[in-house]
């Protein structure tokens, strides 16, 4: 049986306050190295951490969800889960490691209606930035939010529509893949790699960022965590072709493959960034 979506909404803010709450008390520790994770990468003491809390308050609330996170694998809750979860304990540990506490990183964690969910059936979608305390989040239908110092307020996209010399541009250059299909062709833009899928996807929905140009990989755990923030902000998450993400299944689009994606404050701007790079 679901749940009520305001009891959903409570529990997921609860579970990414608890993350947050875990990397303070860790401090130093967390930047042990553990073990390796299922992609082959060694995983922080933060990272395992992270995702357990989140993990620990879902179960505690007893939501009927199979998670997905890049730490712990699939987790299920419940004999007959009814939601899916996609959590990404820390996303940015490089930074994590360079500047703990002081550059940009975060929690992300959505939750689709369903099992097998097209990206579309977002619940919720929300990113905990850990060192600038405000937690990112938005409903489906209700719109995104920021708290801040335990108030939350409305935020949207830029609704830029025009790809100039001004555009504020997120590419996630550790891809190679990104780097010829996005960064090659815009030499002479104002395009910035930070480290952290995150910070690029909540600088977008808070009006800070107009394009964050990236690929799918390693199960695409943080376009899906994100995906309804950005479309909640008014932006939109599109393929090279201009189409929609929307319609696409999770557990079959991009999930060991690297595919070209496009997020953007307005389509408009995602349409001129598509002729701009063809």
């Amino acid at each position: 049986m679901g749940m009520d979506i305001k009891q959903l909404e409570k529990i997921a803010l609860n579970a990414l306050k608890k993350a947050y709450q875990i990397h303070q008390e860790l401090g130093a520790s967390g930047e042990e190295l553990v073990q390796k994770n299922q992609f082959g990468e060694t995983a922080l003491k933060v990272d395992i951490e992270a995702e357990k809390a989140v993990i620990d308050v879902l179960r505690k609330a007893k939501v009927p969800i199979r998670i997905i996170s890049e730490e712990h694998g699939t987790t299920q809750i419940g004999d007959n889960p009814i939601y899916l979860g996609i959590l990404d304990g820390l996303d940015g540990s490089g930074v994590y490691k360079k500047e703990r506490g002081k550059g940009r990183y975060g929690t992300i964690l959505g939750i689709f209606s369903n099992i097998n969910p097209k990206y579309e059936d977002y619940l919720f979608s929300g990113v905990m930035e850990h060192s600038t305390k405000r937690l990112f989040y938005a409903i489906k239908g209700k719109g995104s939010f920021v708290i801040v110092d335990g108030k939350p307020g409305h935020i949207h996209c830029s609704e830029s529509k025009i790809l100039d010399k001004n555009t504020r541009i997120y590419v996630d250059e550790y891809s190679e893949i990104n780097r010829r299909v996005f960064s090659s062709k815009l030499q002479g833009f104002r395009v910035t790699y930070s480290g952290s899928s995150a910070v690029y996807y909540v600088d977008l929905a808070n009006g800070n960022a107009d394009l964050v140009l990236e690929c799918t990989r390693k199960r695409n755990l943080e376009i899906a965590g994100v995906y309804g923030l950005e479309i909640e902000s008014g932006g939109c998450i599109v393929g090279l072709d201009g189409a929609s993400l929307g319609s696409q299944k999770y557990l079959e689009f991009g999930q060991d493959k690297q595919i070209p994606v496009i997020s953007a404050s307005t389509e408009e701007l995602a349409k001129q960034l598509i002729k701009h790079i063809k």
